[in-house]
């Protein structure tokens, strides 16, 4: 269940992301909010690899080391758009669209990974859907 922490933690972080970009682009650009940001999250993700013992070379021929490259410009899309969007469009309806990616992410695993689709899973996924067009409209 430690899993559990570490969600709530991120989901607790993340949920600030949003109010803080937006307040940083009420001056500064959205692309240089997010090369402000970036490095502190490359220095902050390499220091607590470090400390938790997690860092393991890998060679670049690797098969996982190729789809943490993969998330890695997954990452970038994702960020990019965000910023761009939060520069250009109205928060309440940013962060429940870019929010959607719960649904993405949950269509992939049952998809892709084999992952079990229950009744509870699909009333949540498309609750998820509903509750973002509700939310953005």
């Amino acid at each position: 269940m430690r899993y559990v922490l570490w969600a709530v933690g991120a989901m607790v972080s993340y949920s600030a992301v949003f109010l803080l970009v937006k307040l940083a682009q009420r001056e500064l650009p959205a692309f240089t909010v997010m090369t402000i940001a970036i490095p502190i999250l490359l220095v902050t993700t390499t220091l607590v690899t470090v400390l938790t013992g997690e860092w393991e070379p890998a060679s670049l021929t690797n098969r996982h080391t190729l789809y943490a490259v993969a998330a890695g410009l997954g990452l970038a899309g994702a960020v990019v758009g965000y910023f761009r969007a939060l520069a250009t469009g109205p928060v309440s309806v940013v962060v429940p669209i870019y929010g959607l990616f719960i649904v993405g992410g949950a269509a992939l695993g049952i998809v892709l990974l084999n992952e079990p689709l229950t009744a509870r899973k699909g009333l949540g996924i498309g609750f998820a859907v509903l509750s973002v067009v509700l939310i953005a409209t």
